[in-house]
């Protein structure tokens, strides 16, 4: 575990105007929105696989991930291909990730051209201010990721692959926060675990200002970290776009596939740092930001009591955070959480130590800095249960 209502159309669309005619209110002089002509995009013969491709007659879904032998980097030949018959397996495949693409079907489309028109808004639309705002917060020389990123995604697009910003850093600017709510800079795209570690070990080693720096793999998560090997935070983080129905963890190419793998549905907007564009795959994300003091609403509520307490926790950390710029709407949240059980923590102990002590590092990763007043107030927001998880939490030895 790791701690990342419908408005229809009219109101959306009335939305974005308000946008278009709000003058510039960063001091920047950003101009107002202005449409060009309609870039024509297509993937690239010779370049990587994608979701869609199809392989010796079977259709390729997504990557997964072999941790390579003991005192050897990530590669990309530890990524694994993975097709529709890979679902019942609990294990990945032997099957390498081609260099590139095989002749043959496929989707010559983008990842973001595959969307419809309504989950594609360009960002100066969105706010005329939106795209300096991202590019000053990608250029801060002051932030830890300001040495690495732009060197690192030239490499991963030079390659071919795609890459957004994904977390805290669209959902805080969208929202209309500053510089200072992005506590952390969160990447996804179409490179596979090892491929991405591989390429930006290439970088790193190539510019002699950062050859200190470190990339890996979490083999459990498949999310890749650039680090310094003295400094426990990493400098950015970066993980595949989700893809479920794998025993094992695994990532894809599809960004309507992504957004259902999201914890609640203003986490699923991601934004492209290359074309300023701002993706809401499951089209309720920016209207869930949009709303007075935004919309925490669960993309995908489970019955599983794992994932209950998992989203719990994290509904509290957003709750937390969030409530001192305005009132969150929870009333989906709620909805859900009303039916949790009182006893949601000894359904999540019922499943083993490993289940419980990975809710606890979760609870320690969202929460470690919230006083414990202030947490089980959050929580009693969100009934019985979410309150009495919180205080079980609460009592138990990290």
């Amino acid at each position: 575990m790791t701690c990342a209502d419908e408005i229809e159309g009219p109101e959306q669309d009335g939305a974005d105007s308000a946008a278009e005619a709000t003058d510039c209110l960063c001091g920047r002089g950003c101009p107002p929105y202005a449409p060009g002509p309609e870039a024509v995009e297509s993937r690239a013969s010779h370049g990587p696989v994608m979701a869609g491709d199809v392989l010796r007659g079977e259709r390729v879904v997504g990557f997964a991930y072999t941790q390579p032998p003991h005192g050897r980097l990530p590669e990309a030949r530890d990524d694994r291909l993975l097709t529709e018959a890979d679902h019942q397996p609990d294990a990945p495949p032997q099957r390498p990730v081609p260099t590139v693409r095989p002749p043959g079907p496929g989707d010559e489309r983008l990842p973001h051209d595959r969307l419809s028109a309504r989950a594609v808004v360009p960002a100066a639309r969105r706010s005329r201010c939106l795209p300096a705002a991202v590019d000053g917060l990608l250029a801060d020389g002051s932030a830890p990721w300001a040495r690495v990123l732009g060197p690192i995604a030239r490499t991963v697009r030079e390659a071919g692959h795609e890459l957004w910003l994904s977390g805290g850093a669209p959902r805080e600017l969208l929202a209309g926060n500053g510089r200072e709510a992005v506590r952390d800079l969160d990447l996804t795209g179409t490179a596979p675990a090892g491929r991405f570690a591989e390429l930006a070990r290439r970088t790193l080693e190539e510019d002699g200002e950062t050859y200190e720096l470190r990339a890996k793999v979490s083999p459990d998560t498949l999310v890749c970290t650039v680090h310094r090997d003295d400094r426990p935070t990493p400098l950015i983080e970066y993980r595949g776009l989700g893809v479920g129905g794998f025993r094992f963890p695994a990532t894809g190419t599809d960004l309507v596939a992504d957004s259902l793998q999201r914890d609640f549905t203003v986490n699923s907007v991601l934004y492209d740092f290359e074309r300023h564009l701002v993706l809401d795959p499951s089209e309720r994300g920016l209207p869930h930001l949009s709303v007075p003091g935004r919309a925490l609403v669960p993309v995908s509520p489970s019955g599983d009591p794992l994932v209950q307490a998992a989203l719990a926790v994290r509904a509290v950390k957003f709750l937390a955070r969030w409530q001192a710029d305005g009132k969150v709407d929870t009333r989906e949240l709620r909805a859900w959480t009303d039916e949790f059980p009182e006893d949601l923590a000894d359904h999540v102990r019922e499943r083993g130590d490993q289940a419980w002590d990975q809710l606890l590092a979760l609870h320690h990763e969202c929460l470690g800095g919230v006083p414990a007043q202030r947490q089980t107030a959050v929580a009693s927001m969100l009934g019985a249960g979410v309150e009495r998880l919180l205080r079980t939490l609460l009592g138990s030895p990290e």
